[in-house]
């Protein structure tokens, strides 16, 4: 639970509890329906904790599937790194491809003779 929300619900509570008291103390010196409504009214925040509870539920599970994705997307990266990898490793050098298969680097790996294009 955020700290609003902890704020939010102790709020609730101690309008809850307040409501609940003023209600105990009218009862009788008003008219019996102004007490049952003050009675109802008291139970209007717990709704509100309620509400508050079940956000950070969604959060939690939200936070929990987001883990997941970006678990899910960095093994996807990490396989899209290993491919392009594989593909850079088995290509030729850069000479080999800007003088159109005709030359390649001193150093190059897959050197072949001059006048292929393999």
């Amino acid at each position: 639970m955020s700290r609003g929300s902890r704020v939010l619900t102790v709020i609730y509570i101690a309008v809850a509890l307040w409501l609940a008291y003023c209600t105990v103390r009218t009862w009788g010196a008003v008219p019996a329906w102004t007490t049952l409504a003050m009675a109802a009214t008291s139970l209007a925040p717990v709704l509100g904790v309620v509400r508050e509870t079940v956000i950070a539920d969604e959060r939690r599970a939200v936070a929990v599937l987001r883990e997941r994705e970006g678990r899910r997307a960095a093994w996807r990266d990490a396989a899209a790194a290993a491919v392009a990898r594989a593909e850079v490793e088995a290509a030729c050098c850069e000479r080999w491809w800007t003088s159109c298969a005709t030359e390649h680097d001193p150093n190059c790996a897959h050197r072949t003779s001059w006048g292929t294009t393999a």
